[in-house]
This record gives C-alpha cells, sequence and structure tokens, in this order.
C-alpha cells in the first residue's frame, strides 16, 4: 500500500494548488493557521476517500490498477469541493481585493 500511495500523493499538490490559489477568479485570505488547517484536512480527507475508494474499486473491478487509476481520479475530481468545505470549517474568507469577475 505503501508504493501506490505514492501516485495519488504525487497529483495532489498541483491540483490542491490550482485549487486554493492559482486561479485569479477568487482568492482566499485567512490566518497562516487556519489556512493551513483547510489545507490539512483537504489532504487527509482526500486520501481517506481515496483508500476508501481504491479498497472498493479494487474488490469490484478485480484489477489492482484499474482501482488506482478510478480511485486517483475521483478523489482528485473531489478536491476542489474537500477544499471548499475546509475553508469553511476553518473560517477562511474569499478576499475582497480578488472578487469573481
Amino acid at each position: 500500500m505503501s508504493l501506490r500511495i505514492l501516485i495519488p500523493l504525487t497529483l495532489l499538490w498541483p491540483i490542491l494548488a490550482l485549487a486554493a490559489q492559482g486561479t485569479p477568479l477568487r482568492r482566499y485570505w485567512a490566518t497562516p493557521a487556519r489556512e493551513l488547517s483547510a489545507l490539512v484536512f483537504c489532504t487527509v480527507v482526500f486520501f481517506a476517500l481515496w483508500i476508501g475508494a481504491d479498497r472498493a474499486l479494487e474488490a469490484a473491478l478485480g484489477s489492482a490498477a484499474a482501482g488506482i487509476v478510478a480511485s486517483t481520479a475521483l478523489s482528485l475530481l473531489a478536491v476542489p469541493l474537500l477544499l471548499l468545505l475546509g475553508y469553511k470549517l476553518f473560517g477562511v474568507k474569499p478576499d475582497p481585493d480578488h472578487s469573481s469577475r
């Protein structure tokens, strides 16, 4: 399991960076502790979702490779929603200087 987790771990960081601050349309701002807490929350829930999906899909499909690919794709699609949930839970607000255009 330790080597299998390297695939989503490697792919998570660019997606998380894009979801957190990569778009000029909306930026979020809070204290560094709150932002870090939201990112840690997103990462923990991402891996919990990935592990659950990987085990379920591997059992259903019977193939480890198919389970890894499908669970990674599903989990990466959930990153923006998980980050938004983390922002709501930890009180990270949109920056008024960079509002949606």
